[in-house]
């Protein structure tokens, strides 16, 4: 990483503004079991590092042409609002009705929560979780997968880098927590429910700039968390 690279990139408007964000998010919590233990639950350590992850993946980011801010449509924002609402209509369809038998019980508890506690809690989980697993983890993977971005990344390495960075997110942040026994047919669930939106979230990363990956992430629960206030 040079000086050449770093001085445009911490210009970035966008690239100071998810910094803005995310450090004080890391701050308050860790929210994911991989980033609480490797910054040994330390507040400063969480905000040092979250701001090394969002440098990192942003610069890996650059050199396969993903961009931070929105484009690529008249209004970004909408285009996230409309991916976090067609989302949040698949998520309710799938827990409340297709797999609700298979909610993790502490998970389905934690919905009777107070609306205004689980929006506290979800929607800056969700923008880290972005970061993590968006901007750092499938932008560096997929970097790496395209030989430190000597070659551009084909649609089969983008491919892998979204599912394996989701992967790596569900696997020890849901798999592992949860106290439902682990079949195929609940690994179908997590698959469905966890990896395709986070695959989502990915694809309009390439398409229309991370922010935009970040307004449909952290807007679902908009939507979803109201209504799970309903139907669970």
């Amino acid at each position: 990483m040079t000086r050449t690279a770093l001085r445009p990139l911490l210009s970035n408007p966008a690239l100071r503004l998810i910094l803005l964000i995310g450090i004080p998010i890391a701050a308050l919590a860790p929210f994911d079991v991989l980033f609480s233990a490797l910054t040994l639950s330390s507040p400063w350590l969480r905000m040092a590092w979250i701001a090394v992850l969002v440098v990192l993946g942003a610069l890996a980011g650059a050199k396969l042409g993903l961009r931070l801010e929105g484009h690529s449509a008249r209004a970004p924002v909408l285009v996230g609002l409309g991916a976090a609402l067609a989302v949040a209509i698949y998520v309710v369809l799938l827990d409340c009705f297709v797999f609700r038998s298979l909610l993790d019980p502490g998970y389905a508890a934690f919905l009777h929560q107070p609306l205004q506690a689980r929006l506290l809690y979800f929607m800056p989980r969700a923008f880290n979780e972005n970061i993590m697993y968006r901007l750092f983890g499938f932008g560096g993977l997929a970097w790496l997968l395209s030989r430190g971005g000597r070659r551009p990344a084909s649609p089969r390495v983008l491919a892998a880098a979204m599912i394996g960075s989701q992967l790596i997110n569900i696997a020890f942040n849901v798999v592992l927590l949860s106290h439902v026994p682990v079949t195929a047919l609940t690994l179908t669930y997590d698959a469905l429910r966890y990896v395709l939106p986070g695959v989502l979230w990915a694809i309009l990363y390439i398409r229309n700039g991370f922010a935009t990956a970040e307004v449909a992430s952290v807007g679902c629960h908009l939507f979803l968390q109201p209504a799970f206030s309903l139907l669970i």
